[in-house]
């Protein structure tokens, strides 16, 4: 599974907890399970990952007999499977994790090419890697994916996030790349057109290549990039054949064209409001800046996604999410992208969109500047509500009025 030392293991101890760990009932580590079918792997993960076990309760399951009655004794914050195993294959596994723990992020490694296996997979998995995998990729991998929030998510969120595999598109907008996927003349550059329309059908794209197993293993925000790197044949196929994208899906009322809408216009004024090379990224974000309302419509509560609601809110919604639900749709939208593997510059530009100034250094001006572009295509004038104490604090204050002055050319 990984490169690194390897030691032959106890296999009686294999199934239990590193000694030394807290019971995971009375321990506030994070719980990660490793599923494996072969001894000595496992053997070289509980070496590499030693230094970790402050940190992290780690268990150690030989084969996914091991791991289901590891997952029904307490449940786990990342799975990390091998997919290649007997009886039970990691595809089957994960799908039964997402099935009774939905709220597990679920990362797979694999060294086959096995598209069909792989498009089983598909549907359940957060992330794929591809096997062996380095310890640093494995270890970074895992930390990305571990939820950083210092206090408790409403469980039901934690599980709609979990549980969410793509996200739906406008029927115009997902037929519209279907059929240009069906055609054998289709360029990377038509396509990349079109995905870079829709959220749904961006922020899938982007999962996927900035993962291991279909990308380089570099992170890319740039959407024709992304693109490129998985080419159309790879496209077609796990559109026509895994269902990576889709139009279907109750929404609760809420509009997915006013959505689609109101994501274009911010990803196109914060690609305008942004310099030479951030542009694509600056447009990324701005594009799957709210797809937190989208997570929220598909859990189909009253508290999440009021039926016959309109998308367009009004002032003052962050508020409302978070004394109802301890979250906004900003830091939902987020934590999907996170598990999903997007680059870090864009989940924290979409977590802190309304709020630059609270938000890493690294990240403010880019969260500025959607901050802006998400308030004038809410407005649609030149005078929109906008967190001026935030932006200040951001260093972004100053550089509004000409974000303005811009904005006022494109419209």
């Amino acid at each position: 599974m990984v490169d690194g030392p390897q030691v032959q293991p106890d296999l009686r101890k294999l199934p239990n907890r590193q000694d030394g760990t807290l019971d995971a009932a009375t321990s506030d580590k994070k719980r990660i399970l490793f599923v494996d079918d072969e001894p000595s792997i496992l053997a070289g993960l509980q070496n590499v990952l030693f230094k970790d076990r402050k940190r992290w309760d780690m268990v150690f399951a030989l084969g996914s007999h091991v791991a289901l009655c590891e997952l029904h004794k307490a449940p786990f914050d990342v799975v990390v499977s091998d997919m290649r195993m007997p009886d039970i294959d990691g595809a089957t596994l994960l799908n039964v994790i997402k099935d009774e723990s939905p709220a597990t992020v679920r990362i797979m490694l694999s060294g086959q090419v096995n598209q069909e296996a792989i498009s089983r997979a598909l549907p359940a998995l957060h992330q794929l890697l591809v096997k062996p995998c380095d310890v640093r990729t494995l270890r970074g991998t895992i930390e990305r994916s571990l939820d950083p929030a210092t206090f408790e998510r409403d469980a039901k969120v934690c599980e709609i996030i979990g549980s969410v595999d793509k996200l739906p598109s406008p029927p115009d907008v997902y037929f519209a790349l279907i059929r240009l996927l069906r055609s054998p003349n289709a360029s990377t550059g038509d396509v990349a057109d079109v995905v870079a329309r829709d959220p749904g059908l961006a922020s899938k794209v982007l999962q996927l290549a900035n993962g291991a197993y279909f990308g380089t293993g570099h992170k890319t925000a740039s959407i024709p990039q992304a693109v490129s790197l998985l080419g159309t044949e790879c496209l077609r196929y796990l559109a026509l054949t895994a269902s990576v994208f889709s139009s279907e899906a109750d929404t609760g009322g809420v509009s997915l064209c006013d959505l689609q809408e109101h994501a274009m216009q911010t990803a196109r004024l914060a690609r305008a409001f942004a310099d030479g090379e951030a542009r694509d990224e600056a447009f990324a974000t701005g594009l799957l800046h709210d797809v937190g309302h989208v997570v929220l419509a598909l859990g189909q509560s009253t508290e999440f996604g009021p039926r016959g609601r309109p998308w367009k809110l009004p002032e003052g919604t962050e508020a409302l999410e978070r004394e109802s639900l301890g979250v906004t749709h900003a830091d939902i939208g987020a934590r999907l992208l996170a598990i999903w593997g997007l680059p870090q510059s864009i989940v924290d530009g979409v977590q802190f969109h309304h709020d630059p100034g609270s938000g890493p250094e690294a990240c403010r001006q880019l969260s500025a500047i959607v901050h802006v572009a998400d308030a004038l295509a809410r407005s649609g004038t030149t005078s929109p509500q906008l967190n001026w104490e935030s932006l200040d604090r951001a260093g972004c204050g100053d550089r509004v009025a000409s974000w303005l002055a811009i904005a006022a050319r494109e419209t």
